[in-house]
Parts: structure tokens; sequence; C-alpha cells
């Protein structure tokens, strides 16, 4: 089993209910390709690095979890279309 962490941005102006719903959608597109246990952080709201879609800050989730051999490839593209993440990043550790 490798560790991995995936971090996302959610578009500041969003309500509650939608970054839950956000961050609901990105558990549900890990569990489609087989990750089964993920440990959620909340990061809270912080300035961008740089504008992303003329948004200057955004709240910030970070998701741990373990998986061996999986490609995620189907939970990138279902992130891709979801309009409320606005970026994301997925790192293998060690």
């Amino acid at each position: 089993m490798r560790n991995y962490e995936l971090m996302f941005i959610i578009a500041s102006e969003t309500t509650d209910e939608e970054k839950t719903a956000a961050t609901e959608y990105v558990l549900k597109a890990l569990k489609t390709v087989g990750v089964a246990e993920v440990a959620v952080e909340k990061m809270g709201e912080k300035k961008l690095a740089y504008p992303i879609n003329k948004k200057s800050t955004g709240f910030y989730m970070l998701l741990k979890f373990k998986a061996e051999n999986v490609e995620f490839y189907e939970a990138e593209n279902l992130m891709n279309i979801n309009e409320k993440i606005i970026r994301y990043i997925l790192v293998k550790q060690g």
C-alpha cells in the first residue's frame, strides 16, 4: 500500500453546503477507483499564489489515503468537470 495526498481548492464564494457537497463528490470519485479509507482535513480559506479564474482566494481541503495499484484517471476526470473545484494536486508519498 502506498500513501497518497490529494489537495484541492474549492471556489471561495461557495456556501458551506456546496463545500460539503464538493468534498463528498471527490470522496465518491476516489471510491470509484477503489480507495476505501480517507482522512479529510479542512485547511480553510487562504490566498492563492496566483489568480485562478479571476479568483484570489480559495478554500483548501487535504485528503490523505492509502491505495495499491490504482489508476486515478477516472477520479481526475470527475474532478476536472466539477465547477466548484478550481484546482487539485495528487501526490504519491515516498
